[in-house]
């Protein structure tokens, strides 16, 4: 420091030339700072505009070379930008992610594409439009699961959601269970419908009313990182937690602070792998974070030639198939000649570990099956995620084993020093309000929750 600079003159200044890029991929973060919030991600970029707001100085370290985590667009695979990460919000009605982007301005598109169920046939190569009382039996069969999970809300203690539902696979309905528990499971939290606890997620169909962004929602997340103190490329390997601050350190040298956010996804911050905390972290929050996984959703993008579907935008499209092999499509996803396949749990583990050229022929062939040969000669090239084997998430969404529902607040309980002062807040999907876990607006409300109680911290 020259002399006559205060430390808070002197963190303002560092700050302040930290800003001259929207971000760097190869700057060396300042030594010190007021809140230092690890990963940039929704939640940590949530986080750092609030606390930027109320002028406090902030830097965000993330492990990649982008900012948003697993709200990516990709914009140089294919022949436009497709989001293949977080991209739908739900219930934009009640959803304040939403709000927030209409005070900005943000132009929205409501998901009003049609719905349209397909009945395998018995070869297993084809497929037949499903008649009206096939709708009516999926409806049926999902509207009892949406039941139980409300009615398990008055639960004294967390059971499987399975549990909880009596179907019975002889009556009209029965075809249609399987796709009902995938809908349920895998393809809504990433884990098979067995390991859903009844009390740790959240509404399946919640209010209907969805919205998207034609210009591709991690994009807007990307944007949204403009003029903040983000250094990539700067995975954090320790945290030292229990002095009169918190030390942080990556590869490029330490970062002090007053308070730190975490906003890691689960499938890291659980990792033996993982960042080294000085002291550890305490039992009960080990012992918690034990309780919880990472479900897996992937993404396949297939690209079409234009006009290749003849489909409102976003319209659903669904494949009764024999097994356990269910996919959720997107025709016309964003607008676009493309076909989104959503896939996840043990199916979609499968073919991570199949490799991204399976993913596409696996994906290519229930398109095949629904709308023929005449369209998949349409077909130009495809793309993929591996969520799972990706190293800075290892998975795509938190979620805790039957059972342990508390396990999700108790995993990600603030660490507070020996003078009582909370040195270490955690924020993401896995740590959202209860109503929206597991979302964007969940990683983006944890933010700045943990935003606001280290405003607390720093007085």
């Amino acid at each position: 420091m020259t002399p006559g600079t205060t430390r808070r003159q002197a963190i303002s200044m560092a700050a302040a030339a930290a800003l001259l890029p929207a971000w760097s991929r190869a700057a060396v973060p300042p030594g010190e700072t007021e809140v230092v919030i690890i990963g940039a991600g929704l939640a940590g970029l949530a986080a750092a505009r609030l606390l930027q707001e109320r002028g406090r100085n902030v830097v965000v370290l993330e492990a990649r070379d982008r900012v948003g985590g697993r709200c990516w667009t990709d914009a140089s695979r294919l022949g436009f930008a497709v989001d293949l990460g977080a991209a739908m919000l739900r219930s934009a009605d009640i959803n304040p992610l939403v709000a927030e982007l209409r005070r900005r301005d943000v132009r929205l598109q409501s998901d009003e594409g049609d719905f349209w169920l397909f009945d395998q046939d018995r070869s297993g190569e084809a497929a037949r439009d499903a008649e009206a009382h096939d709708y009516d039996a999926l409806g049926f069969a999902y509207d009892k699961l949406d039941d139980a999970l409300l009615d398990a809300r008055t639960l004294r203690s967390d059971v499987p959601l399975a549990s909880r539902i009596k179907l019975d696979s002889g009556g009209p309905a029965g075809r249609w269970i399987d796709l009902a528990k995938a809908l349920a499971g895998p393809l809504h939290v990433g884990v098979e419908f067995s390991a859903v606890s009844a009390l740790d997620v959240p509404r399946l169909a919640g209010t209907g009313n969805d919205v998207w962004l034609p210009g591709c929602f991690g994009s807007w997340v990307a944007q949204s990182a403009t003029g903040l103190p983000v250094f990539l490329n700067n995975p954090v390997v320790r945290i030292d937690w229990n002095g009169t601050g918190v030390t942080v350190a990556t590869a490029e040298g330490q970062v002090k602070a007053e308070a730190c956010i975490v906003t890691l996804p689960l499938g890291l911050l659980a990792a033996r792998d993982g960042i080294l905390f000085q002291p550890g972290l305490p039992e009960p929050q080990r012992e918690a974070l034990g309780r919880m996984s990472m479900g897996l959703i992937d993404r396949i993008a297939l690209q079409y030639e234009a006009g290749t579907f003849d489909a409102p935008a976003n319209t659903q499209a669904l494949l009764r198939i024999q097994g356990t092999r269910a996919m959720s499509l997107r025709l016309n996803a964003q607008g676009l000649p493309l076909v989104i396949a959503q896939v996840g749990g043990d199916y979609a583990r499968d073919l991570e570990g199949r490799g991204d050229v399976a993913m596409i022929a696996a994906a290519r062939s229930q398109v095949r099956a629904m709308l023929g040969e005449v369209v998949d000669r349409r077909f130009v090239k495809g793309i993929v995620t591996q969520w799972g084997r990706d190293p800075w998430s290892r998975g795509s969404v938190a979620v805790v084993k039957p059972g342990f529902a508390p396990a999700r607040r108790n995993a990600g309980r603030a660490l507070t020093s020996s003078a009582g002062r909370a040195r270490v807040l955690f924020a993401g999907e896995a740590f959202a309000p209860i109503d929206w876990i597991g979302s964007a607006t969940g990683a983006w409300l944890s933010g700045r929750i943990a935003a606001t109680e280290a405003l607390r911290v720093l007085g």
